[in-house]
Parts: C-alpha cells; structure tokens; sequence
C-alpha cells in the first residue's frame, strides 16, 4: 500500500503540472515566464523561429535539367537536408519544370541562394517567418515532467515495498510514461528540425520564347505546335471513322439489299406493263 500511495502522489503532481502546463498556453508572455522557472536564464529569452524561403527561377529549356543537377549538388554540398526532388520532361503545351525542398543551415543559406541565382534568373522570392517559441517551450516542459515522472516511478520500483499487483500498476504507468515521453520527444525533434533549418522551396521552369521578347517567338511557338495540331486532327479523324464504322457495317448491306429489291420489282412491273 506505501507503494500505491507513493504512486498515486506522483500521478498527481503529474496531473497538476499538466494542468499548469494548458494554463501557460493561453498567454504567450505567461508560458515564457514559466518557461524560465524550467529553463536556464540563458535559454529565457531565446526565440525559436520557422524561416521558409520560396523562390521561382527561370532557365533555358535547352539546359534546365543541367542547371537543376548543379543546384542539387551545391545543396548537398553544403549539407542540406533534401525532402523531395522532382523533374518533368517537355511535353506537347508543357514546358519542362524542376522542383526541390530541402532543409539548409541558416548560415549556408545565402551561399546556396548565390549558387542558384549562377544556374537561372529569379522570377520571384518569398519569404514567411513562424515564430514556435510558445509551441516549443510547452514541449520542453512536458518532456521535463515526463522525465521526472519516470524517475519517480522508478524509484518507488527500485524500493518494491510493495505487493505484486501494485508493482504490476507501478509498472504498467512506467510503460504509459515512456510512450508518452517518446511521443513527446518526437514532436520535439520536428519542431527543431524547423527552428534550426531553414526550408527552402525552388521551382525551375523553362525561359520562354515570349519572355525574350523575340520577333521571331510567334513563329517559333507556330512551328513547335504545327505538329501537334496535325496529329490533333488525325486523332479526331480515327475517332470519327471508330465511331461510324460499326453503322456502316450494317447500313451499307441493308442499302444493297432494299435496293436490289426495289430494281427486281421495279423490273417485274415493267414485264406485266407489256
């Protein structure tokens, strides 16, 4: 009974931290204030912030995909995180296009950017901020009671002062603990990996003709379209005769037939007429 008693002390201070822990949520300058009690007066004022960097870059068609190959090795080169890499070929009334996400070291991102703007010219540059500071310190804290609550219940297991079923319930919220703590935790390395990287989005597409600003564009853009066009009209043509074909099996004959009767009487009308 000590044991369930020690237990059941540490559930509810576990209870009452998690209880603390919702309160702090509704006011940001409340859950930094908290956070200080936890934390170290060096880490109090710290900000954790998202950073995500979306940019549009234009190349020649010719040489996209070379372009795109020597952005992605400069990436790599400077330890970036890839978490997707994408590339179409060019297709009727498609130009060819390359994608890539990726997570790079705030430091090394204006060395990537400078890499990029070498392989293609920048149509567009956004770039968003989220501030997770709240979000993270809640986490931290979670993870820090989660931790002593384990500690706790390890403790109570090491002494066994109590019966088998107690020890079996002591046990049971161990196991309980450590799924949450690792869950937690989980949550804890996605929310660094995103204060602590910085995203990058990119998208490559191919330099137009019209772009150019070229007095031959027009006739270009007729030429590249000319033979899509033309098979455009073949296709529909093979559609039309599919379609008609299975009536013209059966109308063609059955016009033979009616008219081949229509001349036999025609002709036995001329023989009775004389």
């Amino acid at each position: 009974m000590k044991l369930l008693a020690c237990l059941a002390v540490a559930l509810l201070l576990s209870a009452c931290t998690h209880k603390e822990e919702a309160a702090s949520l509704s006011s940001k300058p409340q859950a930094l204030e908290n956070a200080t009690l936890e934390a170290p007066a060096s880490q109090s004022s710290r900000r954790y912030i998202a950073t995500r960097h979306r940019l549009v870059l234009e190349a020649p068609e010719a040489d996209l995909h070379k372009h795109f190959d020597a952005i992605q090795a400069a990436c790599v080169k400077l330890a970036c995180i890839v978490l997707n890499a994408d590339q179409s070929q060019t297709r009727p009334h498609q130009s060819a296009s390359a994608t890539l996400t990726a997570r790079i070291a705030p430091q090394a991102f204006d060395s990537f950017l400078k890499t990029m703007l070498e392989h293609g010219k920048l149509l567009q540059h956004e770039r968003d901020s989220e501030d997770l500071t709240a979000e993270v310190i809640d986490v931290e804290a979670r993870i820090a009671n989660l931790t002593a609550l384990k500690t706790r219940i390890l403790d109570l297991l090491a002494k066994r002062t109590g019966n088998m079923k107690e020890v079996l319930e002591a046990e049971a919220q161990l196991a309980k603990t450590q799924a949450e703590l690792d869950s937690i935790a989980g949550k804890r390395k996605a929310l660094a990996s995103q204060t602590e990287m910085t995203r990058v989005e990119l998208k490559l597409v191919a330099e137009s003709l019209q772009a150019r600003e070229s007095w031959a564009a027009p006739v270009a853009l007729a030429a590249r379209d000319s033979g899509y066009i033309l098979m455009s009209s073949v296709g529909m043509l093979i559609v039309a005769t599919v379609a008609v074909l299975p009536w013209l099996l059966v109308a063609v004959p059955l016009f033979l037939w009616l008219r081949k009767r229509y001349r036999a009487r025609k002709a036995r009308r001329a023989q009775a007429a004389m």
